[in-house]
């Protein structure tokens, strides 16, 4: 059986996930990075031209994996669009924790890395797009009601802020965890989602309700 080494620009990049999400990002060097894996620094500027150039790869890496889920596809075909929602934001739990330093210090490496602000601000344009095309999804299928048209867009851009900053705020306090992730959940749903569910949207809930309550049963038999 082959066994499978990782390649050093994997090593290189894996090495850096560690060391910035177990330290202040910004206190992290190449020569860290490269200490970290037992290789020289020449070597790791044989793939990486500076910190920075690490950082904008495994923020793409991390958008890769974040798409293809297909998640806000799927959503608008699923037939209970609420389980598909609680489902979205429950899988993007154990990518966003491997990945914390990005949602912990996004702002600060922005600031450095005019590079990544481009990159970061062109992913989040995207996003609200979608987020927008969801909620019209789902007024229109009269899933949610009491919404007004024309607040769309700002509510959208709240649940982007919330999704891609709240770790930012939590991290004056804690460090990023699991439960400070699914609290940005709790807080979407509980100011853009449940007050506006009509008993349609009800029912959709109570659905996936009653599916997480017999799985949550079958796992402890």
């Amino acid at each position: 059986m082959k066994i499978y080494k990782p390649k050093t620009k994997e090593k290189i990049k894996n090495s850096a996930i560690e060391l910035f999400n177990n330290n202040d990002t910004l206190s992290i060097t190449t020569n860290h990075i490269a200490k970290n894996i037992g290789i020289s620094s020449g070597n790791l500027y044989y793939h990486y031209k500076n910190k920075e150039e690490i950082i904008r790869e495994i923020y793409q890496d991390v958008s890769k994996i974040f798409e293809s889920y297909n998640f806000f596809e799927t959503i608008l075909i699923c037939n209970n669009p609420i389980q598909g929602l609680l489902h979205m934001h429950d899988t993007y739990v154990e990518l966003f924790l491997k990945y914390k330093f990005l949602m912990r210090d996004s702002a600060v490496l922005m600031a450095v890395d005019p590079l990544l602000k481009l990159m970061y601000a062109d992913k989040q344009n995207k996003r609200i797009i979608q987020i927008e095309g969801i909620l019209k999804y789902l007024i229109s299928q009269e899933i949610l009601v009491g919404i007004p048209i024309h607040e769309i867009p700002i509510r959208a851009k709240l649940h982007w802020f919330v999704s891609a900053y709240w770790q930012v705020f939590s991290t004056t306090t804690n460090d990023v965890s699991k439960k400070s992730i699914l609290e940005t959940k709790e807080v979407i749903f509980n100011i853009h989602i449940y007050p506006f569910l009509s008993v349609k949207g009800e029912k959709m809930l109570e659905e996936y309700m009653k599916f997480t309550e017999g799985k949550l049963k079958w796992i402890m038999k």
